[in-house]
């Protein structure tokens, strides 16, 4: 069954992702090798390492709350999504049944072989359909080159997959997933003893429009990020915090936000971070340090629909 066009895709733009390798050539998806880590020196915190185009991070987790401690050290901006796998569907199912064809689609639709709307009736139809209700579970926020940003999300025991889909910058149109930016997560019975930063802002997202609240001054701040429902289609909320100190409007980002035509490098303006895509009644805590200057919380895909938020830090 075909889903609604625009909210189903850019949800599935976040599930074909598989993978980005050295080589410039795409390859068939799989999990990139499990890369050992120093021990976190806080309980329940991950460090996690991102670059062009590789995950460096343990292969398990514990369960609970998770602040995911996200280094960019590529030129290129990326993020984290992470994704709940339903019982019984492995790591691989999701590479076959969501990346493979989503890549192969999606080649088609950059050569102009297939119209836009197409090549989303087609994904609907070739995607499996425990994709649509998989539970997201967030993620680091889009990160630009150079920066950390760190965001606390609640994990269940269970398998997972992590991966990037900002396109490449020096690999056509291509995403950060087909060359190495997926694979698997394990999170583990093990309590992380992790309870949630206490937050002095407060975020909702709804269908469709966000709501701020609280202390947006300079300095350190925590925002709790909540999900009050799930969108009509399969994108599902999220939130992201970017610096405008080039003259741009949050209405001029949210257009690169979204994944069929853009997410190509560079980003119009810096990326900090922030809350990736949660089911409903979800919630993140996004850590951020807010220097003097002009800012918006922006939704990827529903930020063309009005959900972004600009705010100045006197």
């Amino acid at each position: 069954m075909v889903r609604s066009l625009r909210p189903f895709a850019a949800m599935l733009f976040a599930a074909h992702l598989f993978g980005c390798a050295d080589p410039p050539e795409e390859r068939e998806p799989e999990p990139a090798a499990e890369t050992a880590v120093a021990a976190p020196t806080e309980p329940g915190v991950i460090d996690v390492k991102a670059e062009d185009y590789s995950f460096t991070a343990p292969p398990t987790f514990p369960s609970g709350w998770v602040t995911l401690r996200f280094h960019n050290e590529g030129q290129e901006p990326h993020f984290m999504f992470v994704l709940e796998l339903p019982e019984g569907v492995t790591f691989d199912d999701y590479a076959a049944g969501v990346a493979q064809p989503f890549s192969d689609l999606y080649r088609q639709y950059r050569a102009g072989e297939l119209d836009q709307a197409t090549f989303l009736e087609q994904l609907g139809a070739a995607v499996p359909e425990w994709f649509f209700t998989a539970r997201r579970a967030g993620g680091a926020g889009f990160t630009s080159a150079g920066r950390t940003s760190e965001t606390t999300v609640h994990l269940e025991p269970g398998n997972y997959i992590i991966e990037c889909y900002v396109r490449a910058m020096t690999e056509g149109d291509s995403f950060h997933n087909t060359h190495g930016m997926l694979r698997p997560l394990i999170v583990t019975e093990e309590p992380s003893g992790l309870e949630p930063p206490l937050a002095d802002i407060d975020i909702g997202l709804s269908n469709y429009a966000i709501s701020v609240e609280g202390d947006l001054s300079a300095g350190k701040h925590v925002a709790r990020v909540r999900v009050e429902e799930n969108p009509e289609g399969l994108i599902f909320h999220n939130v992201h915090l970017v610096r405008l100190d080039g003259g741009q409007t949050a209405a001029e980002v949210a257009p690169w936000m979204d994944w069929v035509d853009a997410m190509l490098p560079p980003a119009p303006a810096e990326l900090l971070g922030g809350a990736g895509q949660m089911s409903a009644a979800g919630e993140s805590y996004v850590t951020v340090d807010l220097a003097p200057g002009r800012y918006a919380w922006v939704s990827e895909t529903y930020g063309v629909q009005g959900m972004v938020h600009e705010f100045t830090v006197e």
